[in-house]
This record gives structure tokens, C-alpha cells and sequence, in this order.
């Protein structure tokens, strides 16, 4: 009888209970995760290695310490440090830090203890994916795959320059190909995607049938991809932690923490051999928390070197500069920007007849005065690049009216300069932007071919507007680059900005709105 309960003993199903943390889109803002780091370092402590702690993404850009870092080799990277200090068990490449530039996030990601993830990044040189494409984490006897995928849609935003020899394969269908792999050579108790792709498409997207496929496809493949239990995602900032059913009657959980440090995305996962996982969802705010004094610590450093570059006094505004006004009309926000484009080209010794520029953040204001490096920070927060496209007259006039439409996000309500055209508001959409002539007082000739600078994002196909308003296909689009910078549009805005001194106090007056 003893030995028979002994064997029923060891026959019984094995079960473990696992807690998931996922963070994303932090762009950098370590000075506002303290409280999220006491919190992880509490769990862990708590949990060990039944904490399983993934990264979704984009970390290598949005704040003044981290542009330093990223500049810096005699340190290591803002972002290694930060994924080392507890460690991460897993981190998924995002669109931001491909965009740091090969040589930037190859050095972070050397520096990182864990793996890096994003199967549908191909090196071109062996056609195989240049990042690790999944993971296989064991605990308890228990297998948990964890794939890694980004949004191909970096290839429209992020020059080649930056990310060359990698080729960017379309989320959707890495998805279902690389589910289908795993499951039959892994044979896991749990599949967990990571991906830096947001929900689903927003109005201004490209069609689902475009070679890219979806920019933001994380519905589409929880419901068309069977084989996951959780998905995280980041990437569209919006938070999320939900359950859903997929084509084969399945149940998905599908989990995103936000952006800055505004949540943690917690799954907490109860394993047992032999049957469906049973998982509960979470998004854990730490407002609440005390701050890891350890880890501002770490910071430190970094933020010291910042401060000292961040405190250099660049010009003079002579009045206050608000970016919302971008949407009344002409604005000095934006009309130093393509001020300071027009300039920039003709030092490079190419002509701009026409400038495109948009205010890149809502609500942002910035005080008459001195103005600082931080402050450029605030008026270009991107580290785009500055291009020159070859544009049919017909074809800035179809920008112009697409641009128009785009009020939401604030980034992508383009207005040009170089030229006098009215906006009437009232008008049908396609038949809103009358231009009027050049700003010279030459004429506007709708046959003529035009030099138009505008940022690389833009050029790259960002936004849409020269798909979706002028009507170029992505592929094509690189034949209408005249020119392209090799440096930040930011970094040549401030030493536009420090070699002027004193700022312009009126707008350029291009457009008005009947």
C-alpha cells in the first residue's frame, strides 16, 4: 500500500506557478522608473526565478541622457546598464533602437547579459535572422518559448545607412512561421510572443495587403496565428491586458505596460502537465512605491554627463513658442525649423525651393530667454535625419492636402514654406489647399520638378503622406531622394540655431486659413 501511494505520488501532474513582467517604450526615461525597479527587485527577491521579467523595446532614444550615452564609448550604454541591473530574462528589439544606428544598439547589445530578440530581422550576408529569433526558458520541468518580432515598418522611418545589411520580413507571416517551427521542435508548455508591433492599424496605415503588412498586427496575428497563450507588445503606447478567442477557439492574453514607466504588464501563469494554462492578468501601477535608491544610483553618472551638455546655452528666443499653434496657422514652432532646413541645404551647396515640417510633440511651450541644449530636446525630441525630395508641383500640392488631414498625432500636420498658398477649411478633403505662388512671387507650376527638404522620417514614407497623399509606392520612393544628411536634424538645428544667436520673432506668414 505504501509503495502503490509512493507511485500515485510521483505519476501526479507536475504544476508551477510562473509571474511574467513585461516593460516597454521606456525611450530612455530611467529618471521616472525608479519606482518600477524597487518593485521588480522586490519580486525577485520574492519570486526568484519564477519571475520571468521581458522588455519590449525602444530604449535607445527619447531623452538628453540618452542621446549622450548613445554618443559615448567610454561608458557603457544607458540601456545595457538598465537591462543588466536586475537582469531582464529576455528584451525584443524596437523601431527606436534600430534607429540609433548599427553602430549604437550593436555595441548595447553586446553589452547586455540576456538575449535579444527579433526573428524577422534578416542579415542579408546569411539570410538568417541577425538577432536571436526565440528563447526556450525552463522551469520546473516546464518549457516556455518566447518569440521575438518588431515591426517591418522601420524600413519607412529608419535611413539604410542605420540599419545596413538587415532586411526587415513582414510581421504576420515570421509570426505564423516561426509559431508553427517552435511548437514542433520545442513541443513548449506555454508560448509567450514579445513583439514591438502595437493592436491594430490606425486610419493613417497602409493597407493590410501592402508587402509590409500591418505596422501595428498584434490583433490580427492573436486572432489568425493559433499557438500563442500570451502575447506583450509595445510599440503604440496605449495599455492593454485582455483575453481573446482566436480562429481555433483558443483563448489569448494579450498584454501591453504602456510607455515611461506608466505600468507593469503582469501574467501570472499556472502551469500543470496536461493541461491549458490558467493565467491571470494585470497592469501594476508603482506610483505608490518607494524608489530604488540602488538603482538612481546607477543613474547618476549618466545623469551628470547629460546636465553638463543639457546646460550649454544655444541662442536667444525672443518670444514665447507654442506647438499647438502649429494647428491656427503659421507659427514660429514650426517655421524656425524650416527656416533653419532652408539653411542647412544651401550650406550644402543644394537649393530647397519648398520646406515640409510639422511640431513633433503636442502642448510643449517654450519661455522667451536663453534657450538651452535641453531645450531642443523639447522642440525636435527625434533623431531624424534632413532629406531632400525631387517633387512635382501636382505632388507638394497632393502632400499639402494630405498633410492637412493629418491633425492626430500632431507629427504628422505637415506645413510648407518656400511658397504662398491659402487653406480653405470648409472645402471637401482633396480640394482644401490653393497655392498661390512661390515665395518669391514666381509662379507655382503644378508640371514643374521642385527640391523639397523635409526630415528622413518623411522622406522614408513616415506618415504616409508621400503613399498615401502623393501616391508613390514605398519601394519607389527612395528614387526621388536628392540628398540625404549623414547628421541629426537635431544636432544641425542647434548649431544652426548657436550660429544665428538671436532667434526670428515672426513667422514666416506661408499659409492662411479661410
Amino acid at each position: 500500500m505504501i509503495i502503490l501511494t509512493a507511485l500515485m505520488a510521483s505519476c501526479a501532474p507536475k504544476e508551477t506557478t510562473l509571474t511574467f513582467i513585461e516593460t516597454t517604450d521606456t525611450h530612455g526615461r530611467y529618471d521616472e522608473f525608479a519606482n518600477d525597479a524597487h518593485l521588480i527587485k522586490k519580486m525577485k527577491a520574492e519570486l526568484g526565478d519564477k519571475l520571468i521579467l521581458l522588455d519590449n523595446g525602444d530604449n535607445m532614444q527619447g531623452t538628453v541622457f540618452q542621446y549622450c550615452a548613445n554618443q559615448d564609448a567610454e561608458h557603457p550604454n544607458l540601456v545595457s546598464e538598465v537591462l543588466n541591473y536586475f537582469p531582464y530574462d529576455a528584451v525584443c528589439v524596437g523601431n527606436h533602437d534600430i534607429e540609433a544606428g548599427r553602430k549604437v544598439f550593436d555595441r548595447v547589445y553586446s553589452e547586455t547579459k540576456m538575449p535579444v530578440l527579433a526573428a524577422n530581422v534578416i542579415d542579408e550576408a546569411t539570410g538568417e535572422p541577425y538577432f536571436t529569433p526565440y528563447i526556450i526558458i525552463e522551469r520546473d520541468g516546464f518549457k516556455i518559448a518566447v518569440l521575438g518580432l518588431l515591426t517591418p515598418y522601420v524600413v519607412t522611418w529608419v535611413p539604410d545607412r542605420l540599419r545596413q545589411g538587415l532586411r526587415f520580413e513582414q510581421l504576420e507571416s515570421a509570426a505564423e512561421k516561426w509559431v508553427n517551427l517552435i511548437r514542433e521542435k520545442e513541443h513548449p508548455d506555454l508560448m509567450v510572443g514579445l513583439f514591438h508591433s502595437g493592436w491594430e492599424p490606425m486610419a493613417q496605415n497602409l493597407p493590410s495587403n501592402h508587402p509590409l503588412g500591418r505596422e501595428n498586427a498584434t490583433k490580427w496575428v492573436a486572432e489568425n496565428v493559433p499557438g500563442f497563450d500570451i502575447i506583450f507588445y509595445g510599440h503604440d503606447h496605449r495599455t492593454k491586458a485582455d483575453k481573446m478567442v482566436n480562429v481555433a477557439g483558443d483563448t489569448v492574453c494579450v498584454l501591453n505596460s504602456g510607455h515611461r514607466a506608466q505600468s507593469l504588464a503582469k501574467a501570472e501563469v499556472k502551469l500543470k502537465k496536461g493541461h491549458k494554462p490558467q493565467i491571470n492578468l494585470e497592469l501594476v501601477t508603482t506610483d505608490g512605491e518607494e524608489e530604488d535608491a540602488e538603482f538612481l544610483a546607477m543613474l547618476q553618472p549618466y545623469l551628470d554627463r547629460a546636465r553638463e551638455y543639457q546646460e550649454q546655452i544655444v541662442a536667444e528666443l525672443p518670444v514665447d513658442i507654442c506647438s499647438d499653434d502649429a494647428f491656427k496657422g503659421p507659427c514660429l514652432w514650426v517655421d524656425e525649423i524650416h527656416r533653419c532646413q532652408f539653411d542647412v541645404i544651401e550650406a550644402e551647396g543644394i537649393h530647397a525651393d519648398i520646406s515640409m515640417a510639422a511640431p513633433l510633440s503636442s502642448g510643449k511651450t517654450l519661455l522667451g530667454g536663453k534657450l538651452f541644449v535641453e531645450d531642443f530636446f523639447i522642440w525636435y525630441p527625434f533623431e531624424n535625419a534632413l532629406s531632400v525630395m525631387a517633387m512635382t508641383g501636382k505632388e507638394v500640392k497632393d502632400y499639402l492636402e494630405y498633410a492637412y488631414e493629418m491633425k492626430s498625432p500632431i507629427y504628422n500636420f505637415d506645413s510648407g514654406a518656400g511658397l504662398i498658398y491659402e487653406v480653405y477649411d470648409k472645402k471637401p478633403k482633396g480640394e482644401r489647399i490653393k497655392i498661390l505662388n512661390m515665395a518669391d512671387g514666381s509662379p507655382f507650376d503644378m508640371e514643374k520638378t521642385y527640391n523639397v527638404v523635409m526630415n528622413s522620417y518623411r522622406s522614408m514614407g513616415g506618415g504616409n503622406h508621400l503613399i498615401n497623399g502623393v501616391g508613390w509606392v514605398q519601394e519607389e520612393i527612395k528614387n526621388h531622394v536628392v540628398w540625404q544628411s549623414d547628421r541629426d536634424l537635431r544636432s544641425l538645428f542647434i548649431d544652426w540655431a548657436a550660429e544665428k544667436g538671436d532667434l526670428d520673432s515672426v513667422p514666416l506668414n506661408s499659409w492662411t486659413i479661410k
